[in-house]
């Protein structure tokens, strides 16, 4: 039977933060700890872990860019390069690249000595492309390509190494280089600018983009390294994504960090996961107000999440992201933490160590630590027919106990909940009647004894 259940504003270089958040207390494990690392610039906003030789590397500034949530131009008020450590944070060297905002930096696979770095000079709106052959420490004093915005590189372990870009400020926000970046070009025409993209753990000639423009929001997929796009994303409407995660666990699984702007006004607007590769999303429960600017998952338990989420600080989930819980043990009351990456060290069990880097405070370094929920199975799947639904369907999954099923529409919202039907030897069964949905995409969320099954379905135009 089917029933029905019963700001953020960005003010110049002020940057007011009011953010309401919804996060699900779902219990947190002892010792959680982070440590600031003294020596870095106060606003860090880019944190590389470069290994074999390893090399952490901070890039930070004296202030936040201006109008960096809301139009993407960019506006910078102090550069202060970047500073590289190699004993996990504890000393630091000068800074490098001083005077410039270094946006993003990367190390030739098959030469480490080899960096290049993504630069805007505040106050002239110039920038580029600068490169340094001895491992970070002196660089090519006049950038390349100065109308270029890279906010993010990828580099894959190809002859010639192969970058890709993504890029603000333009419509050609995805951009690839074969000339260790002397050059770039579009492979595509997709007008789109985005600040992520991010290969697929199990499969490196799938690549994700986060559509951060107002014109085509939403995440893209490309299955040849970036030469065609595809654009589904239904769940996505109305939402800028800030980060995109492909899961290493599950080939089929993105995550992906979403905010709504209106005006000259930013909402974060939560956490989605998709279950078919992108095509179709929904909100993750507990995350409604976060904003999340990077997502990882644990390196060998997928079930373990962990996110920089803006003044919510860090975000963890210990069940597949089906609830979150705050890890800010350490941090400053007034964090705004918009980076993030696990350390070099080895992360035992379900727990993991990180940097993040704040806007104000510098950078900060985690204890060991986990979230405490733990999950028997990641998925029991299930699934709906017939697909488009129309009339009556079914809703199946392989035999479960203790289940309750509910729907969500494409904005999170719980529309009704269904009891089950009953139970085989096999299968549980529920009954999806269209007629009490309007036509669209809906997920069915079931709990049950062996965790959290997350179904989407289409309801047909009628």
């Amino acid at each position: 039977m089917m029933s029905s259940p019963s700001t953020y504003t960005l003010r110049g270089s002020g940057i007011a933060l009011f953010v309401l958040m919804l996060v699900m207390n779902v219990g947190l494990a002892t010792g959680q700890q982070w440590t600031q690392l003294s020596g870095t610039s106060q606003y860090v906003h880019r944190i590389k872990v470069f290994t074999n030789p390893s090399v952490l590397v901070a890039c930070g500034d004296l202030a936040p860019p201006f109008n960096e949530l809301i139009l993407s131009n960019m506006e910078f008020f102090s550069g202060e390069g970047f500073r590289t450590s190699t004993d996990g944070g504890q000393t630091w060297s000068e800074r490098r690249l001083d005077g410039y905002s270094v946006r993003d930096v990367i190390r030739l696979p098959r030469d480490p000595q080899y960096w290049i770095a993504s630069v805007v000079r505040p106050f002239t709106n110039t920038g580029g492309i600068v490169r340094s052959t001895d491992g970070g420490v002196t660089w090519s004093a006049v950038p390349e390509n100065d109308f270029l915005r890279i906010e993010q590189f990828l580099v894959e372990n190809t002859v010639p190494p192969r970058i890709l870009s993504a890029q603000v400020n333009t419509s050609s926000g995805f951009q690839v280089s074969t000339d260790s970046a002397h050059s770039f070009y579009a492979p595509s025409n997709e007008p789109v600018q985005t600040r992520s993209i991010e290969f697929s753990p199990t499969d490196p000639s799938v690549v994700f983009m986060a559509g951060d423009g107002r014109g085509l929001p939403g995440v893209f997929m490309s299955r040849d390294s970036g030469a065609t796009w595809s654009k589904d994303s239904a769940g996505l409407q109305g939402k800028r994504v800030l980060c995109v995660a492909p899961s290493r666990a599950f080939a089929n699984v993105v995550y992906c960090g979403t905010d709504s702007v209106s005006g000259q006004t930013s909402v974060g607007s939560g956490i989605f996961k998709s279950l078919d590769t992108g095509k179709t999303w929904f909100r993750l429960p507990g995350s409604e107000r976060l904003r999340a600017w990077r997502i990882i998952e644990h390196p060998t338990s997928g079930d373990v999440l962990i996110a920089a989420a803006d003044s919510a600080g860090v975000v963890m989930s210990g069940n597949w992201g089906d609830g979150w819980e705050t890890v800010n043990d350490g941090l400053p009351n007034d964090r705004v933490v918009r980076t993030l990456e696990l350390t070099a060290d080895n992360h035992p069990g379900k727990f993991l160590s990180a940097y993040v880097g704040t806007y104000g405070s510098g950078l900060y370094r985690s204890r060991q630590i986990t979230a405490s929920v733990a999950q028997v199975t990641p998925f029991v799947r299930g699934f709906v027919a017939p697909q488009p639904l129309v009339g009556t369907g079914e809703l199946r999954l392989p035999l479960v106990t203790n289940a309750s099923a509910s729907l969500f529409d494409v904005s999170g919202t719980l529309v009704a909940t269904i009891d089950p039907l009953g139970s085989s030897e096999s299968s549980t069964t529920w009954v999806l009647n269209s007629g009490a949905l309007a036509p669209g995409t809906y997920v069915a969320r079931i709990r049950h004894h062996k965790g959290v099954s997350a179904v989407p379905f289409v309801v047909a135009p009628r």
